[in-house]
C-alpha cells in the first residue's frame, strides 16, 4: 500500500501495538516498521502487562476487546503511569459510548473497524508529534525547575568543585563520564544530577550495579536478547541500552565488571552501537553513559583486572566525590537535611540536633561517608523520637555510636573502612591512641580547669611535633579533624605545616 506520509515520519519511534487478530497485527507493524518505528507487540493483556515495563513507547496502540480483558482498562493504567503517552484505541465492537468513553479517559484517537490503514498512520503521525512536544515541554519545564529528587548539600569548597564539574559536564555534548569515590560518598546521587541537570532529563534513567548482577546474566541485562538466543529465551528481551534511547545510562560498581563483557562495553562506546545477543543486526544508541566506582582503577588494570582501553576511554570527564571527612563544615548543613528528610520518611516529627551533638558528629571520622551519617541520624530519630525524648533536642547520648568512636577515631574506625572497600583517594595515617595502657590522669582534690589543660596539651604537641599537625594528632590520641576543631576552639593559631 502507497501512503503520502513523509518516509521519516515515524523514524526512530517507539510503538507499542496490542491486538490478537494477528493479520491485522502483522500489517499494521509492516506499515509502521516501513516508516522507520520500532514496534513491540502485545497479543493479550497478560502480555501487554508483562511486555511493556522497560520498552518506554513514544505512544501506544490497543484493540479495545481482548482475549482476557478490555484496552480500557490499559487506558487507565497508562494514563495514570504515563500520562505524556498518547494511546490510539482501535476496534472492531466500536460504539459511541465506547468512544466518549475512551476519550474522556484520555484516549487520544479512536479508529472502528474497518478503517484504512493510512488513516491509523495518520493518527500515528500526530501522536507521534504529541509526545514529542510533551517531552519537549518536560525538558524546559525541567531546567526552570530541578527536581526534588536530586539535592546535593553543601557549600565548602570540595563539594562546591564537585558540584561546577557536574554541571559542566550534564549540559555537555559529551557522551560519557566517570564518577570516582569512596562507598557512601553519594555516587548515585551526582549520576541522578548529570542526568536531571541534562537536556536528556525527559528520557530514561536507567541504572545497573555490575557488582550485584551475576556474570552470565550481565550481558543480557545491558543489551538484551533474541528470542531462541539460549535455551530459557522464548521471548525477545530489550536491554538498557534500549531501554535508556536518548537519556542516561549509570553502571555503577564498573570495576565488578568481568573483562569479557567490557571488550563488549568498550565496542559500544566506541561505535555507539551494539547487538543483542544472539542478535546480527546492529542497534544504534545515543544514551549517555555515566560509570561509577570505589576502586583504584589504575590499580586495576596494573594488577589486569580492568582493561586499560576501557579506563582511557571512560576517564575523558572524572568527576571526584568527596569524602564526608573532607568536608566537615558541611555537617551542620547536611545533617539538617537528613534529620527532615528521615523524619518525613518515618512520618515522624523531626527533631532539633543540639549543638553539642552537631560538634560530636564533626569530630568523627566517617568512615562510611554521607551514608553512615544518615544511617546515625535514622537511629537517633527511630529510637529517640520527639515523643520520647527527655528534652528537645537530640543530644550527645542519642549518638551513641559516634560518640563512641570519637575519641579514639583509631582502629575501629579503619576498620570500617576497610569493610566499605573504601581504595580510591589518600586516605589519612592511621591514627592509634596514644599511651592506650598508660595510668590515668589523676585528679587533684582541688581540681582542675578542664579547658586550660586541654589547651596545654595542645600546645605541647604542636610543640613536640614542630607544628605537624598529624603527629600531634597521634601524640594526643586524637584524629586530624579533632585537633583541628579544638586548636580552632581554643584559638590556638600554628604555622602551617
Amino acid at each position: 500500500m502507497q501512503n503520502n506520509l513523509p518516509q521519516n515520519a515515524l523514524q526512530d519511534v517507539r510503538v507499542f501495538l496490542v491486538d490478537d487478530e494477528d493479520i491485522l497485527a502483522w500489517s499494521i507493524e509492516t506499515e509502521l516498521k516501513s516508516l522507520g518505528a520500532e514496534v513491540l507487540r502485545a497479543g493479550s493483556l497478560r502480555q501487554a502487562l508483562e511486555r511493556f515495563p522497560g520498552f518506554n513507547p513514544d505512544f501506544a496502540i490497543t484493540d479495545l476487546r481482548l482475549p482476557d480483558g478490555n484496552g480500557l482498562d490499559l487506558l487507565q493504567k497508562w494514563r495514570k503511569e504515563y500520562p505524556n503517552m498518547p494511546v490510539i484505541l482501535i476496534t472492531a465492537h466500536g460504539a459511541i459510548d465506547s468512544a466518549v468513553t475512551a476519550l474522556r479517559l484520555g484516549a487520544f484517537d479512536y479508529l472502528q473497524k474497518p478503517f484504512d490503514l493510512k488513516d491509523l498512520m495518520v493518527a500515528a503521525q500526530r501522536a507521534a508529534e504529541m509526545s514529542a512536544l510533551r517531552q519537549k515541554v518536560s525538558r524546559f519545564e525541567g531546567r526552570e525547575k530541578e527536581k526534588e529528587g536530586v539535592n546535593i548539600i553543601g557549600n565548602t569548597p570540595a563539594i562546591k568543585k564537585m558540584r561546577d564539574q557536574l554541571r559542566k559536564v550534564a549540559t555537555s555534548k559529551a557522551n560519557s563520564a566517570l564518577i570516582l569515590g569512596d562507598s557512601g560518598t553519594g555516587k548515585e546521587l551526582a549520576a541522578r544530577a548529570l542526568h536531571e541537570w541534562s537536556d536528556r532529563s525527559s528520557q530514561p534513567f536507567v541504572e545497573i550495579n555490575c557488582a550485584s548482577i551475576p556474570e552470565t546474566l550481565l550481558e543480557s541485562e545491558l543489551f538484551g536478547y533474541e528470542k531462541g538466543a539460549f535455551t530459557d529465551a522464548r521471548e525477545r528481551k530489550i536491554g538498557l541500552f534500549e531501554m535508556a534511547r536518548s537519556g542516561t545510562i549509570f553502571l555503577d560498581e564498573i570495576g565488578e565488571m568481568p573483562l569479557k563483557l567490557q571488550s563488549k562495553l568498550l565496542r559500544a562506546l566506541e561505535y555507539r552501537r551494539f547487538k543483542r545477543l544472539g542478535g546480527t543486526k546492529d542497534i544504534e544508541f545515543s544514551a549517555r553513559i555515566v560509570a561509577a566506582t570505589n576502586r583504584n582503577l589504575l590499580e586495576e588494570v596494573a594488577e589486569k583486572r580492568f582493561r586499560g582501553d576501557l579506563f582511557y576511554r571512560l576517564n575523558v570527564l572524572p568527576i571526584y566525590i568527596p569524602r564526608l571527612s573532607e568536608r566537615i563544615d558541611d555537617i551542620p548543613t547536611l545533617t539538617d537535611f537528613l534529620v527532615q528528610s528521615v523524619a518525613k520518611e518515618l512520618s515522624v516529627t523531626a527533631p532539633k540536633i543540639s549543638a553539642d551533638a552537631i560538634e560530636c558528629l564533626k569530630e568523627h571520622d566517617w568512615p562510611g561517608n554521607v551514608r553512615e551519617l544518615r544511617n546515625v541520624i535514622q537511629r537517633a530519630i527511630v529510637f529517640h523520637s520527639p515523643d520520647t525524648l527527655t528534652s528537645e533536642h537530640i543530644e550527645i547520648e542519642h549518638l551513641p555510636e559516634v560518640h563512641s568512636l570519637t575519641p579514639t577515631h583509631g582502629e575501629s574506625t579503619q576498620s570500617l573502612a576497610n569493610q566499605e572497600n573504601i581504595t580510591v583517594g589518600v586516605k589519612e595515617p592511621n591514627v592509634r591512641t596514644a599511651q592506650s595502657d598508660a595510668s590515668p590522669f589523676a585528679l587533684p582534690d582541688r581540681g582542675v580547669c578542664l579547658d586550660t589543660v586541654e589547651k596545654s596539651l595542645l600546645t605541647q604537641a604542636l610543640e613536640k611535633s614542630r607544628n605537624n599537625q598529624t603527629k600531634a594528632a597521634q601524640l594526643l590520641g586524637i584524629s586530624r579533624h579533632t585537633l583541628r576543631y579544638r586548636l580552632e576552639k581554643h584559638g590556638i593559631m600554628q604555622a602551617s605545616n
